[in-house]
């Protein structure tokens, strides 16, 4: 299996201009992510995987239009709600109908009760963060070891740092906005191989 790993494009609030909790892309950004979908012209991927915050999604669009698949949100691979970050508190996040409504080719994991709210309870410890990616990982990447399938996960710093640690144990690799580390794993969940991909993002290249 190849599993791709993306941190979202880059934000206005990487950058210093605000946004808040669940902030857009920048004009790099949005041209970051357009130049995802370029990767994976001669590739035959076969799920989209993105955290619901806005970002992320945004990110994910121009795949998703390419591919011709849809964006499964994944409320586990949202960004970690630390305690000191009362922004993510106070946020007034969309319902999963609100949100899904708002977005092209969007849907929820099937495994996620829609009645319920997607966002995690504030506040997180990066122990919890790294909890809900592996239950995400156990349940809807591991059961594809063995095939040969791509699948694309697109998260945020930490929720795909921790991804990347499930898939590689160890792995010291950096996580770019919208740059996309291919792990190929075997059936055995060891991971055969790890590389960046960044050549697609020319000089706009940021962690």
């Amino acid at each position: 299996m190849h599993l791709y790993v993306i941190r979202h494009a880059q934000t206005t609030m990487n950058i210093g201009q605000g946004g808040g909790a669940n902030c857009e892309l920048s004009d790099i950004g949005y041209w970051q992510a357009n130049q995802i979908p370029s990767f994976f012209r001669d590739i035959n991927v076969k799920a989209i995987y993105c955290s619901p915050l806005k970002r992320a999604i945004l990110s994910a669009l121009p795949i998703s239009r390419f591919c011709n698949l849809p964006i499964i949100l994944v409320p586990e691979m949202s960004e970690m709600f630390l305690e000191q970050w009362t922004d993510y508190r106070d946020y007034a996040w969309q319902s999963c109908a609100e949100l899904v409504s708002g977005y092209p080719n969007v849907r929820f994991l099937h495994t996620h009760d829609e009645n319920r709210q997607w966002w995690p309870v504030w506040p997180e410890k990066p122990s919890d963060v790294r909890a809900r990616v592996r239950s995400f990982y156990d349940a809807h990447i591991a059961p594809d070891l063995g095939t040969d399938e791509h699948i694309v996960v697109i998260g945020h710093g930490q929720s795909t740092a921790d991804l990347k640690q499930i898939a590689n144990p160890g792995d010291t690799i950096p996580v770019y906005n919208a740059g996309i580390v291919e792990f190929v794993m075997n059936a055995a969940g060891q991971c055969e191989s790890a590389v960046v991909h960044t050549g697609h993002l020319g000089a706009h290249v940021s962690d």
